[in-house]
């Protein structure tokens, strides 16, 4: 029950403490076995070193005590041993002559007694049951032994001595580890919120979205273009002097034209220029976030467009279905009429009949062409790409027109970008509507005025901008121009631009007007090179 919490309150954390508590943790681990360690290392190397001192030191005394015993210096011997005595963990010091007798020692009552001490060897005696260590060293005058000096050392006293050093060195450890430990979290601390704020900041703008707000992104900086890390100079690439260049259509790394961004997503992320920006896995991660709001959002604007044309296109496909209903059913009156008017023109005679025989007969044509357009927009042909040059076609378009143009005094000027690259489209049907397009452009304008067809590579697409000098129109009128059915003129169907509009839309392009009364018009088509 504890342990599920402990679990529980784990959980309910927020990142950052969690990881400030991770690091701390491995912190203050790392510092109790780093202490334990030094700690159980060092009394190991204060014991050794304090008997190799304890050795050092009767080796110093048996030297020392030479003179002193050739001359039979008491004075001497017994400040020898006093020194000696001073050193941690000593009970007793003590010189024996060459007679076993003891002529100077800590403790002077024993002065002239004998000990029996037979070596010639240094020896490390051990005395367990007095918890002792004796060090007996001999005293030489060349090769021969003039005396015998001698040292008894306490475990206990030794042992207190290095617990007292241990004691200072753990206080030393603890502050030591304090400061190291409070630097630690400070640095824990820091670092979680330098890793964690990205984060922070996906979870908020996350928040956002689930409000049903769209237009958020993480902010990211470091930001470079293509020419500031790879020097890339093609300017004809959509990407050119642009940011996230992998979030664009169409650009052309390495030679070749990218299509869609999903696409070449894998390719992108090996980039210096992606990596450059994303830095570690948290900017990837960031970046694929906005990446994702950005398409999230593109995706609910097209499925909203979708659903808008969805509705239109139903209510199209139910007026297409009465429309040629209905055209089939006034084909065959039109055409008896036709029939029966040729036959009267032809078999009567009378101005007047005749006269009314044209009229009828012109009518019924009109007629039979409105019909025909109403049959070809409800029932259009399906487009049949291949590929061709777009200026081509452009060229070949306006020569049909060119003649009518000259006749109304109207100027028709081409300026065409070579560097377009051929690509699939249906050039038959883009004819048509670039030719309804400068029909309704020459029924517009007057003499003087002029007609202007330009073309250029706008972010791997190709853009047709068709414009005019004439009357222009209204604000209202332009914004119903693509509706079928929708016409300014006294003869007409209104199905021209309907069909236009269809054709570019087929093609996954764009088609827009713009346009100010007594200014002109303004048609811009935007193509897509891989449609």
């Amino acid at each position: 029950m504890q342990r599920l919490w402990i679990k529980n309150v784990f959980r309910r954390l927020s990142l950052m403490q969690k990881f400030s508590m991770a690091i701390i943790l491995l912190i203050f681990l790392a510092g109790i076995i780093y202490s334990t360690l030094i700690i159980s290392r060092q009394r190991s190397s204060l014991l050794a070193e304090m008997e190799y001192s304890h050795l050092t030191m009767v080796r110093n005394l048996a030297k020392d005590a030479v003179e002193a015993l050739i001359q039979l210096d008491p004075l001497r011997l017994d400040e020898l041993v006093r020194t000696i005595s001073l050193a941690p963990g000593v009970t007793a010091v003590g010189v024996l002559d060459q007679k076993a007798r003891i002529v100077a020692h800590t403790n002077r009552r024993l002065l002239g007694s004998t000990r029996k001490i037979v070596t010639t060897e240094e020896q490390e005696v051990m005395l367990p049951e007095e918890g002792t260590r004796e060090i007996i060293v001999p005293v030489r005058a060349g090769t021969e032994v003039i005396g015998i000096v001698f040292a008894s050392f306490s475990r206990d006293r030794i042992n207190n001595s290095i617990d007292e050093d241990m004691r200072k060195l753990k206080q030393y450890i603890l502050a030591v580890s304090i400061g190291i430990g409070l630097l630690g979290i400070w640095g824990a601390l820091l670092l979680a919120r330098f890793l964690t704020t990205p984060l922070k900041q996906v979870k908020e703008q996350m928040g956002l979205i689930q409000a049903g707000n769209l237009d958020v992104a993480v902010p990211q900086e470091y930001l470079q273009t293509c020419v500031d890390i790879l020097a890339c100079r093609d300017s004809t690439c959509p990407a050119y002097g642009k940011l996230r260049c992998w979030d664009i259509p169409g650009t052309r790394c390495g030679g070749e034209i990218q299509t869609d961004p999903a696409a070449k997503i894998c390719s992108c992320k090996v980039c210096p220029v992606y990596r450059e920006y994303c830095g570690d896995e948290i900017g990837e991660v960031t970046e694929v976030f906005n990446q994702m709001v950005r398409r999230l959002k593109a995706s609910v604007s097209e499925l909203e467009e979708t659903t808008l044309e969805k509705a239109r296109l139903e209510k199209l496909s139910a007026l297409g279905e009465m429309s040629m209903t209905v055209a089939h059913e006034i084909k065959n009156p039109l055409n008896a009429i036709r029939g029966a008017t040729t036959y009267l023109k032809e078999n009567f005679e009378g101005e007047v009949l005749q006269e009314f025989l044209s009229i009828i007969d012109e009518e019924t044509r009109r007629l039979n062409e409105i019909v025909t357009s109403i049959l070809r927009y409800a029932k259009p042909t399906p487009l049949r790409h291949e590929t061709a040059d777009l200026n081509r076609v452009i060229r070949e378009t306006t020569e049909l027109v060119r003649q009518e143009a000259t006749e109304s005094n109207v100027e028709l000027t081409l300026c065409l970008d070579e560097a377009l690259p051929v690509f699939r489209f249906d050039p038959r049907q883009f004819k048509q509507a670039l030719l309804n397009l400068l029909v309704n452009a020459l029924d517009a304008t007057r003499a003087g005025d002029t007609i202007r067809i330009s073309t250029r590579l706008v972010d791997s697409r190709a853009l047709v901008i068709l414009e005019d000098t004439g009357k222009g129109m209204s604000s209202a009128i332009v914004a119903d121009i693509f509706k079928p059915f929708f016409t300014t003129k006294t003869r007409g169907s209104g199905l021209g631009l309907a069909c236009v509009e269809r054709i570019i839309r087929d093609h996954r392009g764009e088609i827009t007007a713009r346009s100010e009364e007594g200014k002109g018009t303004e048609f811009r088509i935007l193509l897509p090179l891989w449609s």
